[in-house]
């Protein structure tokens, strides 16, 4: 199992800001104003910058430190565990009959939603995914944990809004979470673009390549708003559920693999 390999290592926040400060890096305790409409090259722009500061903080080696359990491989470990409750729920609305209007998409889209994971999932496994997490434990890789232009900056210098999600981890993470806040947003983007340039910048190999395709394929957003629904964790109305599904499924269909 992948959370028996090593345990991640949480940096603690007052040793970090200190490496940072020394190399010119200002933590601001605010997030930073900008427009959201990002065009492709300020995507590009922001990619660059994000490798930029994962060299610098390839440097960091800490003395200031506190253990906790592994989030390393947790992600991926837990789309297995989200497409299996799923499938689940889906065979349970077949059985029971639909509800209502937004049921009446999952028997629609389901089951398109769940092949796609599993496709990904075993994509992921099988191009030396391993490999990936024995680099990044190697190597010590540290992750800003939100690289977007809220929380990174290099106006005039660079700038980091929190250092509260820093943590070992890919450094892959850091570029998968920046394209889902883009996709989010509806930002005209290219992704397999911004992935080559990451890659290019990172000098990382193809195994990253294909790691990066196979994460920006799979349907997060859609399934998490599917787990929410039942869930109901945040007393969402049935057409706040509907209108978030349907937006998800839409900027979430197009596949990278």
């Amino acid at each position: 199992m992948i959370t028996t390999l090593k345990e991640e290592i949480k940096i603690k926040e007052v040793g970090i800001k200190e490496y940072l400060n020394n190399n010119g890096i200002d933590i601001t305790e605010n997030y930073f104003i900008y427009n959201k409409s990002i065009d492709k090259k300020e995507a590009i722009s922001q990619v660059i910058l994000m490798v930029n500061l994962h060299k610098i903080l390839l440097g960091y080696r800490g003395n200031c430190l506190t253990r906790i359990g592994s989030s390393i491989g947790k992600e991926v470990e837990s789309y297995k565990v989200q497409v299996k409750r799923l499938q689940k729920d889906y065979d349970k609305i077949i059985e029971t009959g639909m509800k209502n209007n937004l049921d009446k998409l999952i028997i629609s889209d389901g089951k398109r939603i769940l092949q796609q994971a599993t496709e990904v999932i075993d994509y992921i496994y099988n191009h030396n995914y391993f490999g990936i997490i024995e680099r990044s434990m190697n190597r010590e890789e540290i992750c800003i944990g939100r690289a977007d232009q809220g929380n990174l900056t290099n106006k005039p210098n660079i700038q980091i809004g929190s250092i509260k999600y820093v943590s070992y981890n890919l450094v892959e993470e850091d570029l998968y979470k920046y394209i889902k806040r883009l996709q989010r947003k509806n930002c005209k983007i290219d992704e397999e673009e911004l992935i080559k340039t990451f890659i290019y910048e990172s000098h990382l190999s193809n195994d990253s390549f294909f790691y990066l395709k196979g994460l920006n394929s799979y349907p997060k957003d859609s399934l998490r708003i599917w787990e929410r629904y039942r869930a109901n964790k945040k007393s969402k109305t049935e057409e706040e559920f509907l209108m978030q599904f349907k937006k998800s499924i839409e900027y979430e269909s197009k596949k990278f693999i």
